[in-house]
Order: structure tokens, then C-alpha cells, then sequence
């Protein structure tokens, strides 16, 4: 697995990529803008682990840019405290999301987290294709269909959305989501949940601040609807969340 690591702290760049290059990752990194560019085009990491703040840079936009051209995981590290400053970080579509100062075990276990997350999204059948309402999902391209307009998403949006349609008009509750997607205990993680979805509705619904596929069910969870014509073909009332 290639590793990129982004970020202007010199001292804790050194350590990362050492320690990182004795787990036998390899590793590449970036202490400027310029060299997170070159390094994210030329090595085309698997994973790249970006603090966001660099001097007169928008990392986040940049990250979103440069993944039109090589798509990859992206894991942020930052000392911000703000929940703010986390939501937005979800919200620009990162896939995980650390805060400073963190054990190494932690990061490893996010880093693991996210892998698993890229091989299961990999390894789906072109069969894993679903459709709930005006929503068609395709896992194994990252992508879904609605209303005839095709969306990228990443991978974390894509295990999302088709573990959603796999239970349409059954609620999946926040820690469910968090185990099932990110790997991890979910408690506590509702910011993580919430971003996420915010930033799906952005991308499959006709009015974002009015949704009408991916619901939320008040203290509860989410739910995709499936629509009452298509309700009739499902046979399963009733069923359990799946997580397959």
C-alpha cells in the first residue's frame, strides 16, 4: 500500500514515514502545496494522510481536485478542536478524520480502517449494482444514477449508500453505519455519520435542505425510501438490517 503524507510539521512528517515505512507501507510525503501535487500525481497513493492547514491553501479543495484526477482515500489529521472544523473536513467528502495528538495505534487502526473500506468497495460484483426510487447505486465504479445524471463518489459515499439501499425504508442507526462503513466502534461518531450524509444529499437529491431519499429518522438513524409502486416487488417485510 502507498502512502502519501501531507504536512507542513516537519518533526511529525519524519516520524510518520518512518514509522509507517517499518509497518512496510510505502511511503512518500509533502511539506508544501506544490510537493503534495506532484507527489499525489506521480506516485498515485492508495491513501494520503493530510492535515489541512497549509499556509494560504485550501488543502481540502485541493484534495477534492486532485481526486478527479487520481482518486484516492484521504485520511485528515488536524489539532482543530472546533466540531465545526470536523464537519466541514466530512463534509468536502475525506474519508476519515483524526485529531491531534493521537497514539499511533490509533492512526494505524484508522489507516486499516479505510483499506478494508477500498478492498470490500473493490471486490464487489458488477451484480452489487441496486436501485432503490430514482437512486441506482454501482459499487464497484463508485458512482450512482439519478434521474439519468451519473455522480462520482468515493468510496467511504459508495459503502454507504449501498449498505442504505440494501436496507431501504429500514432505519440504519448511526453506530451500525460507523461499524459497517468505517470498521470501528461507532459510538460517539454522529458528527462522522452526519457529514457523510449531508454530503450525499448534496449529490442525489433534487433539493439537499429538503430530501426526499435519504431520510432521517429523529434519534434514530437514516433510511433510503423506496417508493410505494416499488414496495409491492419486495417480498421481505420487515427484515433486519444487512450489513453483506
Amino acid at each position: 500500500m502507498k502512502i502519501l503524507v501531507i504536512d507542513s510539521d516537519c518533526d511529525l512528517v519524519e516520524m510518520l514515514v518512518s514509522w509507517l515505512k517499518t509497518l512496510g507501507y510505502k511511503v512518500y510525503w509533502a511539506y508544501t502545496c506544490e510537493q503534495a501535487k506532484s507527489e499525489w500525481l506521480e506516485q498515485q497513493p492508495d491513501l494520503v494522510i493530510v492535515d489541512p492547514v497549509l499556509k494560504g491553501v485550501d488543502i481540502l479543495g485541493m484534495c477534492e481536485d486532485l481526486r478527479t484526477k487520481h482518486d484516492t482515500l484521504v485520511l485528515v489529521i488536524t489539532e482543530g478542536k472546533n466540531v465545526q472544523d470536523e464537519i466541514r473536513c466530512l463534509e468536502s467528502g475525506v474519508d476519515d478524520y483524526l485529531r491531534k495528538p493521537f497514539f499511533p495505534s490509533q492512526l494505524l487502526a484508522r489507516i486499516r480502517a479505510v483499506s478494508r473500506r477500498a478492498r470490500s468497495t473493490l471486490e464487489r460484483r458488477p451484480s452489487s449494482v441496486l436501485t432503490v426510487g430514482p437512486v441506482c447505486i454501482d459499487s464497484l465504479h463508485n458512482e450512482a444514477r439519478i434521474r439519468g445524471k451519473t455522480v462520482h463518489l468515493t468510496p467511504t459515499e459508495s459503502k454507504l449508500l449501498h449498505l442504505l439501499a440494501m436496507n431501504a425504508n429500514d432505519v440504519c442507526t448511526a453506530n451500525q453505519i460507523v461499524t459497517h462503513v468505517w470498521g470501528y466502534d461507532g459510538d460517539g461518531d454522529t458528527c462522522l455519520v452526519k457529514a457523510h450524509i449531508r454530503h450525499l444529499r448534496q449529490k442525489v437529491e433534487l433539493d439537499p435542505s429538503n430530501p426526499h431519499s435519504i431520510l432521517t429518522v429523529t434519534g434514530v438513524g437514516y433510511t433510503l425510501i423506496r417508493p410505494k409502486e416499488e414496495q409491492q416487488k419486495v417480498k421481505e417485510i420487515g427484515r433486519p438490517v444487512r450489513v453483506g
